[in-house]
């Protein structure tokens, strides 16, 4: 259960650095993708690299986590577990407020409520905390 724990760990950190590059050398065409007019705002590229940065920042600290032992780095998982559902909730809400669409948020919404499920289900419910 503790290896899946950090196979689910480490799966859903590494997209979020993978696209955190993205956001930081190539926010153009990443705004691009998912709609930002061109022509746009400049400091909307900004935002996206200073995006990328959290992204490698989370995803780090949680594969760090993962690889020193989840229920060692217990705050971590549970981290991971909430970021997860609460991105799949906003998404879903500015979806649902039309915000912007299912083809530009679909795959990091089902990606992420995947990873919230996985996540929850290797979660180690019945582990005493460490400390």
């Amino acid at each position: 259960m503790v290896k899946g724990l950090k196979v689910a760990m480490i799966i859903w950190a590494a997209v979020p650095i993978l696209i955190g590059v993205a956001f930081i050398f190539f926010p153009r065409q990443l705004g691009e993708m998912m709609g930002v007019v061109e022509g746009g705002p400049i400091f909307v590229l900004h935002i996206l690299a200073l995006l990328g940065v959290s992204h490698i920042a989370v995803g780090a600290f949680v594969i760090a986590a993962a690889v020193r032992g989840p229920l060692k780095h217990i705050m971590w998982v549970q981290f991971a577990m909430t970021l997860a559902i609460l991105v799949v909730v906003v998404m879903a809400t500015s979806i649902m407020r039309g915000l912007v669409t299912f083809r530009q948020e679909g795959g990091p919404l089902i990606f992420n409520a995947a990873c919230a499920v996985a996540l929850l289900a290797l979660y180690p419910w019945r582990a005493k905390p460490s400390g």
